[in-house]
């Protein structure tokens, strides 16, 4: 139960003047420019290609709310501003960049009323909709945290139990490496759209796992997934509705070895505030939505799987193991 909010807090709740300059600040890479050191208003006005006005009232805006510094002549990078690096482990620029897929789902939640009104999207899109250069940033978004959290998700459970690893929806193999590269006897095959096939092979190669992983491109729909002996659905069933969530799952039951596992890694409802966060999202992205445990358990059911563990790595989503 959380405390009531007042009206003054609901105001600071309502008020889209500091999300919206934090984006304007990460589109246009303003901590990058600053990272070398203060400058003055007019050069940083020409290396972002924007009007010095404008981007003088902006400045002042940000430096009063602590993210960029006023230096004589000009503005320097304020602590809270390095979170805005391009490079900072967090990817949070890339995240708020307006020009990229996380500008996309932003700008969803503008229909956000309409949507509620309608009962359904005023326009629906996910991954296979989108162009290749929108769907690489949405595959650079989800790399951000596949990177941070597969090393976990190798010790939250027994692998020693599997030899053949598929990655339904894995990308451009960021979880993929991080198994493999914790667990040298394990191979795998990555299953995602053909947009996503030559950044995923490119990275295999990097991290010298080429002989050890392979790509299966296509739509999961129209694809005969290998036999292994654990399929991993991570963020990925959320991303359908309840009847296609059923056939993928299906899918790989109809595929998976005796003694195999299941995983379905997604928001956890004991997170109340980021689990509706997210289910709202899928709301105005027009798939999907997030599911409760005993609705996974439901979902795994009708594909003839059942629920053996909950695991919960150190920091990610809770994963969900399901067996015949």
């Amino acid at each position: 139960m959380t405390d009531p909010l007042g009206p003054a807090e609901l105001a600071a709740m309502s008020d889209l003047i500091p999300p919206m300059a934090l984006r304007a600040a990460a589109t246009l890479r303003l901590a990058d420019l600053l990272a070398s050191g203060p400058v003055e208003l007019r050069t940083l006005a020409d290396k972002a290609g924007v009007d010095e006005e404008s981007l003088g009232r902006l400045m002042r805006y940000l430096v009063a709310r602590g993210i960029f510094a006023s230096e004589e002549g000009g503005y320097a990078l304020g602590e809270s501003g390095r979170w805005l690096l391009d490079d900072a482990p967090s990817g949070l620029r890339r995240w708020l960049d307006l020009d990229g897929f996380g500008g996309h789902m932003d700008r969803a939640f503008i229909e956000l009323l309409g949507t509620v009104r309608a009962g359904g999207p005023v326009a629906a899109g996910n991954k296979t909709s989108l162009e290749p250069k929108a769907a690489a940033s949405y595959d650079e978004l989800m790399e951000i945290r596949a990177v941070q959290e597969a090393p976990l998700l190798a010790t939250a459970l027994d692998w020693s139990r599997f030899e053949h690893v598929v990655d339904v929806g894995g990308g451009t193999g960021a979880q993929l490496v991080g198994l493999l590269t914790t667990l040298p006897s394990l191979r795998g095959t990555l299953v995602d759209l053909p947009v996503s096939a030559p950044a995923a092979l490119e990275r295999f190669r990097t991290h010298g796992l080429a002989e050890r992983c392979e790509v299966l491109a296509g739509d999961l729909f129209e694809l005969d997934l290998p036999s292994a002996d654990v399929f991993v659905f991570r963020y990925l069933l959320h991303s359908f509705e309840d009847d296609a969530a059923a056939r993928a799952l299906r899918q790989a039951a109809q595929a998976l070895r005796p003694g195999g596992s299941v995983l379905v890694i997604e928001s956890a409802e004991t997170a109340p505030v980021a689990f509706a966060s997210m289910d709202l999202l899928m709301l105005v992205l027009g798939h999907g939505r997030e599911r409760t445990l005993t609705e996974y358990d439901a979902l795994a059911a009708s594909a003839g799987l059942t629920r053996t563990a909950v695991h919960q790595p150190a920091i990610g989503p809770r994963v969900l193991e399901y067996t015949f």
